[in-house]
């Protein structure tokens, strides 16, 4: 393979470890992290999608148990005459799109201000929708809202477009079930962000270290292996996992069946 090195990156968020394997080209670094930081964000462009990302955010700051919530926000038929009204073509529907994306905007604002006012925070990952995660055909817009629990009372109130529902997650350790489900109804437009977070939320924070080889990843003694990309000689490797300390506070979760 030339001269070289494997890395791996490491994410814990909650009760969830990622880790990815790569082999890097070129001269093994000494001791600047810096440059060792670069060189493996090149490699995990292909890593860092949108469902990953945001998974790892909802396990971090919602983690199983810990009081996160599903809100959908919904349109009326008066709601989307006033971002718009009805139509058909993608120009249309990329209009009323963006002019729902303003609004939910508007509606995280009022939200903060209402929740600072009485004396609480307000943190939120925020999902405009409007297609169907499984045929990709258009569905009315609509936003999907994961946010804590006790701020949820405030959060309906301010809504005024249409209908309002809300659940709590799914006692689960890992919510990439949820983060797809979201991300399967997200058209894929030019330079629109996929989901909208506070700025209060905690980021996941990844550690990078040298490999001796590239030998097939391991899941740590007691973790429980959620996924494991199949393994090929030379390429990039990836698996998750349950922590064992996660597994050993709280093994109980809801059947799958519910979970999904």
């Amino acid at each position: 393979m030339g001269e070289g090195y494997w890395v791996i990156r490491t994410w814990e968020c909650g009760s969830i470890a990622e880790k990815i394997k790569y082999w890097i080209s070129g001269q093994r670094p000494t001791k600047s992290e810096r440059r060792l930081k670069a060189e493996v964000n090149k490699q995990t462009v292909n890593e860092s999608q949108a469902t990953k990302r945001l998974a790892r955010l909802i396990n971090l700051n919602w983690p199983k148990g810990k009081g996160g919530v599903l809100v959908r926000l919904g349109y009326s038929d008066d709601g989307v005459e006033y971002i718009g009204g009805e139509g058909d073509g993608e120009e249309w529907a990329d209009k009323l799109y963006h002019a729902a994306h303003h609004q939910l905007r508007l509606w995280m604002r009022r939200v903060r201000r209402a929740c600072k006012q009485e004396g609480m925070s307000f943190r939120c990952l925020a999902v405009t929708s409007d297609m169907d995660g499984k045929t990709g055909e258009h569905k009315r817009v609509h936003h999907h809202v994961i946010m804590d629990e006790r701020a949820v009372e405030i959060a309906l109130a301010k809504w005024e477009l249409g209908s309002t529902h809300h659940k709590r997650l799914w006692r689960v350790h890992d919510q990439s079930g949820l983060a797809e489900y979201l991300m399967n109804q997200v058209r894929r437009l030019p330079d629109a962000k996929k989901y909208i977070p506070t700025r209060n939320l905690r980021q996941p924070q990844a550690k990078d270290r040298i490999a001796k080889s590239g030998a097939e990843l391991a899941v740590p003694r007691g973790a429980r292996l959620l996924y494991r990309r199949e393994y090929r000689l030379g390429g990039a490797q990836y698996i998750r996992y349950i922590t064992a300390k996660a597994l050993t506070e709280d093994p109980d979760e809801d059947p799958p069946e519910r979970a999904a």
